[in-house]
């Protein structure tokens, strides 16, 4: 075994950070049956990608055989560095260099649709941002544009669905704009706060309804948005979409573009250490998770289409981004990526909503590559501690979570991903006030002026002097909140 793992990463060492791609052939299968053939695969794209998320033990790759030992060797015998690495796609789908103009003049023609006399899409910005602009002065117009239009549809309670408020957050983050403090003509809206609200509404006719206010498609969106954004509001909300999907209730016949969708909302949820739990709502994820992709997969077409050429965009996302939870072989990527190269010339895609669906899987991106879509590149990560406190009020509580984020984030990001990570333990509320953002819950424990209780933040032992939103943690800071008296 020792022998196999050295050819395997003497080759890999070999790759050239620039190549499109590898091709490697080693003599037996049989001789890499205890290296893992996933593995393999696993370490080559991770190369190829540069990824830079850490790696995570209760993530569901982590769980394949053969996978977290054989790892661990390779660090040990140090036979490639400790890459903070893991798998966000099996697909790199690379489009072929003769082929690449079709892409541009897809994104170019997408772009143009940009103008004063145009209603503003939020779907063009997210795939200006993930396909990378060539229009930077078009996406400035359209992210002013949505930011008016937000601002009044808010302020003057004009109609703006669930899931119309969803495509705007997910636009703004993609422009790194903080959905939840949006302003335009002198007033502000914070997004997440109404998406929440609205997500709540939604609940409230599932249970009582059995449906929707609007569709699932759209509480798919909600899910993804909020998953994304990392508010404790995606997991109920998750778990109402499962059982959803679970009842056949995302269209009959099946709709593909709410089955993705909801494929990609799930699989972001995925990422939480609630989804990785034996419990039942966790089971229920996965569970519905399986079948969507399942009854995806079954609408594949000989020549690479899903469903039909224009939810074949969102479905290929869906497939890509999900890739851990089926086995590859039942997704011919490269012959969905061939049909829709094809379909360019033809004008398939000419409407900017038909574009803003193919183009991120044109360049090998998902909606769930929002969140990260505006870091900058080869930015290191920091890890934090951060631990939640009450002795005061209560029955006394104290958890511990230690997350990662790109160096250079604020605490409030530390929050969110401790948030995401485990809702359970993690929740918190902030509200705007004249001195800034405040923390006014953590893990439902809120704080009073009649009792004059409040969270206060510590580095060590050491009260913060900064607000949530512009205190940046160092790397292996502890960070506690701690339910306090003034």
């Amino acid at each position: 075994m020792d022998l196999n793992l050295r050819r395997l990463f003497s080759i890999l060492a070999q790759i050239k950070p620039e190549a499109q791609a590898a091709a490697i052939s080693l003599d037996a299968e049989k001789s890499f049956d205890s290296v893992s053939w996933l593995f393999a695969a696993w370490a080559t794209i991770s190369k190829r990608l540069h990824i830079d998320t850490p790696y995570d033990s209760q993530a569901p790759l982590w769980n394949f055989p053969g996978i977290k030992p054989t790892y661990d060797i390779a660090i040990q015998k140090n036979w490639i560095p400790e890459y903070d690495l893991t798998m966000k796609t099996m697909f790199p789908n690379v489009v072929p260099e003769t082929q690449q103009s079709l892409v541009s003049a897809l994104l170019n023609e997408m772009e143009h649709s940009i103008g004063a006399s145009t209603t503003p899409n939020p779907s063009v910005l997210i795939a200006s941002n993930l396909a990378g602009s060539l229009d930077i002065n078009a996406q400035s117009l359209l992210v002013q544009q949505l930011k008016q239009d937000a601002v009044e549809r808010v302020t003057n309670e004009l109609s703006f669905t669930s899931g119309q408020v969803a495509l705007y957050v997910l636009g703004f983050r993609s422009s790194c704009e903080d959905p939840s403090r949006i302003s335009s003509v002198g007033k502000s809206v914070n997004l997440l706060q109404v998406l929440e609200s609205k997500v709540k509404q939604e609940l409230a006719n599932i249970k009582e309804n059995h449906t929707p206010l609007t569709t699932y498609y759209q509480v798919a969106l909600d899910v993804l948005a909020l998953c994304i954004e990392g508010s404790a509001g995606a997991y109920p909300a998750g778990e109402a979409l499962a059982q959803a999907a679970k009842d056949s209730q995302l269209g009959l016949p099946f709709s593909v573009d709410t089955g993705a969708m909801a494929a990609m909302a799930l699989t972001c949820l995925s990422d939480a250490k609630a989804f990785s739990e034996d419990t039942k709502s966790a089971r229920l994820l996965k569970d519905s998770l399986a079948l969507i992709l399942k009854r995806i997969l079954e609408q594949q077409q000989s020549d690479g289409t899903i469903g039909n050429i224009y939810s074949t965009g969102l479905a290929a996302q869906a497939l890509s981004a999900a890739w851990q939870f089926y086995p590859s072989e039942l997704w011919s990527c490269t012959k969905t990526l061939s049909k829709v190269l094809s379909e360019i010339p033809k004008g398939k895609f000419s409407i900017p909503t038909a574009a803003s669906q193919v183009l991120p899987f044109l360049k090998g991106k998902t909606y769930l590559d929002v969140g990260s879509s505006c870091a900058p590149e080869n930015v290191p990560s920091i890890t934090v501690d951060y631990t939640i406190v009450n002795d005061l009020l209560g029955e006394s509580f104290k958890f511990s979570i230690q997350v990662s984020v790109p160096e250079g984030s604020v605490l409030l990001d530390v929050m969110k991903k401790a948030q995401q990570m485990n809702s359970k333990e993690f929740s918190f509320k902030t509200e705007d006030t004249s001195q800034g953002l405040f923390v006014s819950s953590i893990h439902g424990l809120v704080g009073s002026t009649n009792e004059r209780t409040y969270w206060q933040f510590f580095s060590g032992m050491k009260p913060l002097m900064e607000g949530v939103a512009t205190y940046r943690p160092t790397n292996k800071e502890h960070i506690l909140a701690i339910y306090s008296k003034y």
